[in-house]
């Protein structure tokens, strides 16, 4: 008896096959653009959003002006559960080098803004970590020094004047790895706070000589700057906030970080949105559909029941074809959406460089899964109808 039902929900539909095809169709109508938005909205769309909320330098908080901050300052921040990154700064603007040689081809590049850094820096990917004698180079400045590698040696090249005398400073430095532009699109020498610090004391204090330069020395008892890096892109404003109520006047790298918020969280909500409104639609045709359905055959439903087939069996009728025709008609979408989304890809992916339309697993069983509710929810009228069919209507029309 459970596979009777299906086997006359299944001869109902051959039989009235042009109604199930344009249900059908009628889904794959409603669903097939759903997915392809849905797939340029993971893909493009949303790709271009998370690299815009991901990008490091949208959350960094930069200090305005110089100040006095100790290594308490440093510690206190550093322990903020907000907090990525902090580094001290020895200036509230980049300390530069006069010059940076490439000693493999003598290529000369002045006046490169100097950046201190150390592990855990999110605008390097790379793993090895910065130390005294070793830096990280971007790739603006890899450019302009003619191509440089990890393992290329660097020369750099520091002056001063001091009573009319020029002097000159000169360090060797291993590149450790480039800066990809994405994440540091201007020439920068990334490197150790050490090396920065002894950078700053050769220019600034005659007692130094270029031969004892880069020796050790104690660290100073406060820095004028610092780098700062938030979590999250939601959490700059706290971190603002506290920095401010410190008295540090600060601005933030991304003046238009709550409108990629914004944008994100809309973009899910509008889609959402559509979606159950597109859901619903679909949702009340159905029900409407199958509920008609069982109207125009009242008659069979009580020869049906007068043959012997229970009232359960009965009602199983209507939820069985809404299930066939649902599942045909994702099934089908299916088969329509997945070679769109390849000739979508394949037609954009060579100038973007990456997939514009996606759908994941979870995405397509999604689906599958709302299919399925919607089956078994729009049949509770049609269900309603016939448990309301007696047996003697087929006598009585007889």
């Amino acid at each position: 008896m459970t596979s009777l039902p299906i086997t006359l929900a299944l001869k109902d539909l051959r039989h009235d096959w042009q109604a199930a095809v344009c249900f059908i169709a009628a889904l794959v109508g409603v669903l097939a653009p759903l997915l392809i938005v849905l797939a340029l909205k993971n893909g493009v769309i949303g790709t271009m959003v998370g690299r815009l909320v991901e990008d490091p330098s949208n959350r960094e908080v930069l200090a305005v002006g110089a100040g006095r901050h100790d290594q308490d300052f440093f510690n206190t921040l550093a322990a903020r559960a907000d907090v990525q990154f902090v580094m001290p700064a020895t200036r509230s603007i980049n300390a530069s080098a006069d010059a940076v040689q490439n000693m493999g081809n003598r290529q000369l590049e002045r006046a490169v803004p100097l950046v201190p850094s150390a592990a855990g820096d999110p605008l390097i990917t790379a793993q090895a970590p910065i130390s005294p004698g070793k830096v990280y180079v971007s790739a603006a400045l890899s450019d302009a020094l003619g191509g440089l590698r990890a393992g290329a040696m660097l020369e750099l090249l520091i002056g001063r004047e001091i009573d009319g005398r020029e002097e000159l400073a000169r360090r060797e430095l291993e590149v450790l790895g480039l800066v990809p532009e994405e994440m540091y699109g201007r020439d920068a020498l990334f490197l150790s706070l050490p090396d920065l610090l002894a950078i700053e004391r050769f220019r600034d204090d005659a007692t130094i000589t270029a031969a004892t330069w880069i020796e050790d020395r104690p660290a100073p008892e406060a820095y004028a700057s610092f780098r700062l890096y938030a979590k999250e892109l939601d959490q700059l404003k706290g971190l603002r906030a506290w920095l401010e109520a410190q008295g540090i006047t600060t601005r933030l790298r991304a003046q238009n970080a709550a409108l990629l918020l914004a944008f994100r969280d809309n973009l899910n909500l509008l889609y959402t949105g559509v979606a159950i409104l597109a859901a619903a639609g679909f949702w009340a045709s159905m029900a409407a559909n199958l509920r008609g359905a069982v109207e125009r055959q009242r008659i069979a439903f009580s020869l049906l029941r007068l043959l012997g087939l229970t009232r359960r069996g009965s009602t199983l009728i209507p939820v069985c074809q809404g299930l066939i025709l649902v599942m045909a008609g994702i099934f089908l979408t299916f088969c329509l959406v997945m070679p769109a989304t390849f000739i979508i890809n394949s037609m954009f992916s060579e100038s973007t460089g990456n997939a514009i339309a996606t759908l994941d697993l979870q995405d397509l069983i999604a689906t599958c899964g709302v299919g399925l509710l919607t089956a078994f929810t729009a049949s509770g009228w049609a269900i309603w109808a016939v448990k309301g069919i007696e047996k003697a209507e087929v006598l009585r029309h007889g």
